[in-house]
Formats: C-alpha cells, sequence, structure tokens
C-alpha cells in the first residue's frame, strides 16, 4: 500500500544527516524586537481585554450565547451542539487517527501531507534532518516565533464558555477519541475559540504563503485539522469558525510587518529550495507529477464546506463584505502583481455571503473570508484598474452593469397608415419539464449549469452522511429539493424551526460535485447551493477498513476524501510526538 511504503520510507532515513548544510536565521534576526510582536499580542491571559484584536473580532458570539440567562440565540446554539455531537458520533476510525495526530502532534509537520505524496515526503524528511531550521524557527509548535505573542488564552478566559465533554451528555451526546494514555478531556479552560485551530490556521496560512502553488491543498488540509477538534469532541463548530478567523489574522497581523515578512520570505525560499533539492526537478513539474492530497477542485470545495458548517442564517443576505484592513497582506505571494487595493478586490469578489453567526460585519468580515479562493483566483485587471475573476471556463464574473441613462422621449411620429395584420409566429414547442409525482413541483431547469447565479446562495447545503441538509430557508414552509447534474427528486419536506431541512442523499449519486436546488410549493426556485460528495473509491476504503473494525461511516461532508487515509508521516511524528498544553 503507497501509504504504509511512505512511512516506511520516511522511518528509514531519520538517522540520516543533513544532504546540505542548512543555516538557519542569524542570531541579530532571532533575538530581534518586531513591531508585530506587540500589533499581533492578544495580551494578558489573566486579564483580558475586550479591547483586544482577538476578543473584538469575535465578540458577535456574547449576543449568540444562551448560557448566560434570557436571550442569545438558541437556533444557533442548539445547531452548535447538535453538530458537534453529530460529528463526534459519526467519525470513522480513519478520520479519528488523523484527529489524534492532530490533538498531540506539530500540525506544522503533519500538514505537510498536504504538499502530495513525494513531496510530503521530501518535507517531513527535512524537517527531521533540521534542513529547515528557518521554517522551524518560525512555525514550530513550541514557541514558534509566529504565534509566539498570540495566544488564545486571552479570548478563551474572556469568553470563558464550557467546552463539550463539559456540557453535554457524555453517555449519549459524546463519544471519548483519544490514544492510549491520552488526556483528549483533560483541560478545563474555555472552548471558544479553539487554540488548535488558530494554531492550525496561522501554521498552514503562513505554509501556503510560502507555497502559494499548493494553497488549495494546504488550506484545505487546515480545515481538517479545525474539524478534528470537533472529531475528538474538544471543540464546537463556533470554536473552529472562530479559531480560523483568528489564526488567519496573526498571519496578516505579522505579514504587515515588513521585517517579519523578510523572514517568511526566507523561510519560503528555504522550503522551496529543499523541495526541489529532493524532488530533482522544478517545484511546478514536480507538483505536477506528484500524487496530490486533493485535486484544486475538491480542496477548494472541502474547504469552503468549513467556512460556515450551514448555521442558521443570523442576518440579511446580500450585504456588502467588508474586507479586513490588512487581509490584503495574505495575498501578496499567490497575487504578486497586483496592488493591495486590487487585492483587497479579490478578497471581496471571492468571500462567501452575508448573514454568518460570527460576522461582525460593520468591523470585519473575517468569517466571511474564502482565502482558498482569494489565492487559487485566476484574476486580469481591466484598464481602470479593478479586477476580474475567471471563471473555470474561461469567461470573466461578470460585474452587474450600471443603469443607463434614460433616452429622452422622442417628438410622435405621425401615424402611418396600418399595414395588414401581419401573420402569426408559430407557438413555440414547450420546454421539456422534469416528471413530478403527486402535483409536486418540476426541477426548475433541466440542466444544473442553467440555475440562475442570482439565486446561488440563498441557501446553505452540506452532504450529512446520507443526507443532505440545507439551510437559511422559511421556518414552517414546504420544500421540494432537487439535485443536479442529472436531475433528481429529493421530495418534499418542512422547514424545522431554525429553516433547515434534511433530505435523503440518492444512493446512486455519483461522487464530485453537485448542485442542490430547492423550490418552494408554488415551484418558485428559492436558492441552490454547491455540495460535495467524497470519491466512491475512497468512501469503500473506509467501508472496509470500517466493517473490518466494526465502526461506523464518516459523515461524507466531513470526510471526503480527506478522512480516508492515515498520514503518511506517521513514522516521523510517532518518534517526535508532544505533548500539548491548553488548545
Amino acid at each position: 500500500m503507497a501509504i504504509g511504503g511512505l512511512g516506511v520510507l520516511v522511518a528509514c532515513t531519520l538517522t540520516a544527516g543533513p544532504a546540505f548544510a542548512a543555516a538557519g536565521f542569524t542570531e541579530e534576526q532571532k533575538t530581534a524586537t518586531y513591531a508585530s510582536d506587540a500589533t499581533a499580542s492578544t495580551g494578558d491571559s489573566k486579564a483580558p481585554s475586550a479591547d483586544n484584536w482577538s476578543v473584538q473580532m469575535m465578540d458577535v458570539f456574547e449576543d449568540l450565547r444562551t448560557d448566560r440567562g434570557e436571550g442569545g440565540n438558541a437556533a444557533v446554539m442548539d445547531y452548535n451542539d447538535e453538530l458537534t455531537s453529530e460529528i463526534n458520533l459519526t467519525a470513522s476510525d480513519a478520520q479519528v487517527q488523523r484527529a489524534i495526530v492532530d490533538q498531540y502532534q506539530d500540525m506544522s509537520v503533519s500538514m505537510g501531507d498536504a504538499f502530495g505524496e513525494k513531496l510530503g515526503a521530501i518535507y517531513a524528511e527535512a524537517i527531521a534532518d533540521g534542513e529547515l531550521p528557518k521554517l522551524t524557527w518560525l512555525l514550530n509548535k513550541e514557541g514558534g516565533k509566529l504565534g509566539s505573542t498570540s495566544s488564545s488564552n486571552p479570548p478563551k478566559n474572556y469568553f470563558d464558555y464550557k467546552r463539550p465533554y463539559l456540557r453535554l451528555d457524555t453517555t449519549k451526546d459524546l463519544v471519548y477519541r483519544d490514544k492510549e494514555g491520552g488526556d483528549a478531556w483533560g483541560s478545563k479552560s474555555g472552548s471558544f475559540p479553539s487554540g488548535h485551530t488558530s494554531q492550525a490556521y496561522w501554521q498552514g496560512t503562513a505554509l501556503a504563503e510560502m507555497l502559494p502553488e499548493l494553497a488549495p491543498q494546504i488550506l484545505a488540509r487546515t480545515a481538517e485539522a479545525g474539524n478534528n477538534r470537533i472529531v475528538m469532541a474538544a471543540h464546537y463548530p463556533l470554536d473552529v469558525i472562530s479559531g480560523r478567523m483568528m489564526g488567519q489574522k496573526i498571519i496578516a497581523l505579522r505579514l504587515a510587518d515588513p521585517a517579519m515578512r523578510k523572514l517568511v520570505d526566507e523561510a519560503a525560499d528555504e522550503l522551496r529550495g529543499v523541495l526541489e533539492r529532493g524532488c530533482g526537478d522544478t517545484l511546478a513539474n514536480c507538483i505536477s507529477k506528484d500524487v496530490p492530497y486533493l485535486t484544486t477542485d475538491k480542496a477548494l470545495a472541502y474547504y469552503q464546506e468549513h467556512l460556515g458548517y450551514g448555521f442558521p442564517a443570523t442576518g440579511p443576505k446580500g450585504v456588502p463584505v467588508v474586507v479586513p484592513a490588512g487581509a490584503e497582506e495574505l495575498l501578496v505571494s499567490a497575487h504578486p502583481g497586483l496592488t493591495p487595493e486590487q487585492r483587497r478586490q479579490v478578497l471581496a469578489l471571492t468571500a462567501t455571503d452575508s448573514g454568518n453567526p460570527l460576522d461582525v460585519g460593520e468591523q470585519e468580515s473575517w468569517q466571511r473570508m474564502n482565502l482558498a479562493a482569494a489565492m487559487a483566483a485566476k484574476v486580469t485587471v481591466r484598464e481602470d484598474g479593478s479586477v476580474v475573476i475567471v471563471k473555470g471556463d474561461g469567461t470573466p464574473t461578470p460585474d452587474p452593469e450600471p443603469t443607463p441613462d434614460p433616452e429622452p422621449t422622442p417628438d410622435p411620429e405621425p401615424t402611418p397608415d396600418p399595414d395588414p395584420a401581419p401573420e402569426p409566429e408559430p407557438t413555440p414547442a414547450p420546454q421539456p419539464t422534469l416528471p413530478s409525482a403527486g402535483g409536486a413541483p418540476s426541477a426548475p431547469v433541466a440542466n444544473g449549469d442553467n440555475l440562475p447565479t442570482a439565486a446561488e446562495g440563498r441557501i446553505r447545503a452540506s452532504v450529512r452522511g446520507d443526507r443532505i441538509v440545507v439551510s437559511g430557508l422559511t421556518a414552517g414552509e414546504k420544500y421540494y429539493g432537487f439535485i443536479y447534474s442529472t436531475p433528481t427528486a429529493l421530495g418534499q419536506v418542512t422547514a424545522d424551526a431554525s429553516g433547515s431541512v434534511t433530505f435523503a442523499l440518492p444512493a446512486d449519486l455519483e461522487a464530485g460535485t453537485h448542485r442542490v436546488a430547492v423550490v418552494d410549493e408554488s415551484g418558485e426556485l428559492v436558492g441552490w447551493a454547491a455540495v460535495t460528495v467524497a470519491d466512491g473509491e475512497a468512501a469503500a476504503i473506509v467501508d472496509r477498513e470500517l466493517a473490518s473494525a466494526g465502526g461506523q461511516s464518516a459523515p461524507l461532508w466531513i470526510a471526503g476524501s480527506v478522512g480516508t487515509a492515515l498520514l503518511a508521516l506517521g513514522a516521523v511524528l510517532t518518534i517526535r510526538r508532544r505533548r500539548s498544553g491548553t488548545a
């Protein structure tokens, strides 16, 4: 098996000396005081400040929580509990093993499998052999410089929200996931935000900045590391979302510091050089010949699905995005030819819709930032300096056209003599519609590609096991669902109190990206959204593994292609294991 062979290869090379003399940062660079040490600081854990950026960027949580008497948003917080339980209880054995690795190991190392099969092995070996001292000094779990002043403990202590295993019923709502002798449920610190997730995102976002060619894969792996905190029942989805927001802002604050960016650029040169020497070719050729962690399309889909977790909307849709100040720093390596303002335009064009529970939009819309899509975007610049993102088919994403000035009303012409009545045009043949049973509405279009762009994002959809969950609807109303490419009716359901519905996933649905459309009782299209179904072969592997272990299948929206294989870096990580602190 390829994964096992890779693990043996890595393990056998751990005792080898460095392939070349690796020079790290100078002592002067290491001991210098950087401006971003202060700007990225989260302050005093014992006296967390409401004015610190780490609290302000997510303080809308105070309006959601229901654990402090009256008030809050019960629909959001109940969903937060229920989804935690579902992800934890239905996790596959493969997911659990990867979650345990992310619980205890240095994720700046374990996430290297996102580089691809061969490049991931080269990276792991180089880390073990000390060939990446600059990268290690910046990203190391134990005191890496980029996150050294940005502990999650101050906001944790400020919000002081109890962890799942301290609030939920551990006899039926959760199952304990851990390694032998572990202490996954040992922490009594606050749950919100997730420290492990914040760390994963400042490490993963920095790696994506260093390797923009692999940014979608790296960020998808980072999203998996965040989701693994829910698999372990150590955190809720809202904790993971806030951890992502925090981790990415940490890197934006660091990269806004020119002296710190210089260090990151040096580490990027070090990393790229090591990968090219190990592969024996240009990085572009090495990537094209490697077995990828995920295809770019699947990586982007996985990342997007984990941006919001399908929470009930807490605000209106269609509100303009507020790109956070400094967020454009995250796109410098991916789009070096753009100006800062143009990079901000890219972030705005790729952002998710409004209405998210943790979006403090009037301040900054960190929850809405889809960094993977922004880094992967194919961008062209108009003559006026504005940017256009080119779609997969090569056509630009259209901007709304301005309303033209009205033409002046012409003077009336003399009425001419009437012409003979024209011959009636033949009535066009009716367009084919899908058959419907029991008087149910037909599918809104016969081809999913023809679903109107304006209706995209009006609903949210995700695949969970053998179900499709759709949110963003009106409680108590009846809806009909359809899934494309070949349209298949999903049946009629009534939205629950949170505005969500659940459809059964067609058993014969092929793996890949599909479009879910929802219509109301009158047949009017309410909206549509894209969902990703895991690769069938990967799912079959999981099923075989679980059958032998007596486990149960994982939800496809969580596992996807990601959770079906154990880390190729297992041998290295076992040897280099370190215990984690509060997260």
